[in-house]
């Protein structure tokens, strides 16, 4: 995880713009995101999604074991993807919430246990809301909150959290610095270049899901052409 702060100025570095140790002016921090976000939304297309850290704070009420957590969930707020931990802020104290599976929690031998405050979270990645559980049973209203990795659907600020895939941190850096370059009217390093369309080609490969099967020439009824696997043609 890394911030897009850090991500813009390791791009800025691969052009010659940034020296080490250096600090950014605020009008090329201010350039260097507008770019970076065009190129976040350009990626998308290519099927490269960049991940968010995001912090949603909900308010759990009492009484509650489970509850929906969506656009028309019992709790209405952001569906998570892919919760990554969760705590509890009471009295201005934080209190971790272990997150459990679903085996974990069905050996809880007394799940209508009650608590001021819950200890364990089980997450159900269900549709079109989340299913969460939460142990022991709070007797009044917790706030909670959930920290979760979701596709950057809006405009990043120098502060965002951003999560990248294994593989995904030298193509963003090396694509955005080739960005940065036209941005700033400079010529990106022969290298750079390459480093960018080679790590953004790697990644393609790996996104690019499997249309069309090639059936073999021995297959009975198949004279070794293609089937596309969608329109059965």
């Amino acid at each position: 995880m890394t911030t897009a702060r850090a991500l813009i100025e390791g791009a800025l570095r691969l052009i010659g713009q940034l020296a080490e140790g250096e600090t950014a002016s605020n009008e090329t921090y201010t350039d260097s995101l507008v770019a970076m976000n065009e190129m976040i939304d350009s990626l998308s297309i290519d099927r490269i999604n960049v991940m968010a850290m995001t912090d949603q704070s909900i308010t759990w009420p009492s009484t509650y074991a489970t509850r929906t957590l969506g656009a028309t969930g019992d709790i209405t707020g952001t569906r998570p993807t892919l919760i990554d931990h969760a705590y509890i802020i009471s009295n201005d104290v934080t209190y971790p919430l272990v997150l459990v599976t679903d085996e974990q929690y069905s050996e809880i031998a007394s799940k209508d246990t009650t608590s001021t405050l819950p200890t364990l979270l089980r997450a159900s990645m269900t549709v079109p809301n989340a299913t969460l559980t939460v142990w022991p049973v709070p007797t009044g209203n917790v706030e909670i909150h959930l920290v979760s990795m979701a596709p950057l659907t809006q405009p990043a600020t120098l502060l965002t959290e951003l999560v990248l895939a294994p593989g995904y941190r030298k193509m963003f850096r090396f694509n955005l610095a080739v960005a940065l370059a036209a941005e700033f009217g400079k010529s990106a390093p022969g290298e750079v270049v390459v480093g960018a369309n080679q790590s953004k080609a790697a990644i393609q490969r790996v996104n690019t899901p499997l249309d069309t099967l090639r059936m073999p020439s021995g297959m009975p009824g198949c004279g070794g052409g293609t089937f596309d696997i969608y329109s059965g043609n």
